[in-house]
């Protein structure tokens, strides 16, 4: 029987939610990403799933890294969103 997969993360963009697998399955967790849409072509959610016994791992790896949604968007698309940046 195969293990029940945990939602871990949400994204609304495809790449921000590969970023974070990636950095996930550098730390030995299993990932599956799954997109979600209304209508074909128009992705309304992308979701981060690890399998149950690997959701706290997750979890810990995720809210100890310090990495932003800002960052993710960045390592994914490689543009800074202006909205994001808090001024200096």
């Amino acid at each position: 029987m195969a293990e029940i997969l945990r939602q871990v993360a949400s994204f609304e963009d495809e790449a921000s939610a590969e970023a974070l697998a990636g950095m996930l399955r550098n730390q030995g967790v299993a990932v599956e990403v799954r997109t979600s849409s209304s209508l074909p072509g128009l992705i309304d959610q992308v979701r981060i799933l690890v399998p149950g016994s690997l959701a706290h791992r997750a979890r810990w790896f995720i809210n100890s890294s310090g990495v932003s949604r800002f960052e993710l968007d960045f390592a994914a698309t490689g543009e800074l969103n202006n909205e994001d940046q808090s001024s200096t």
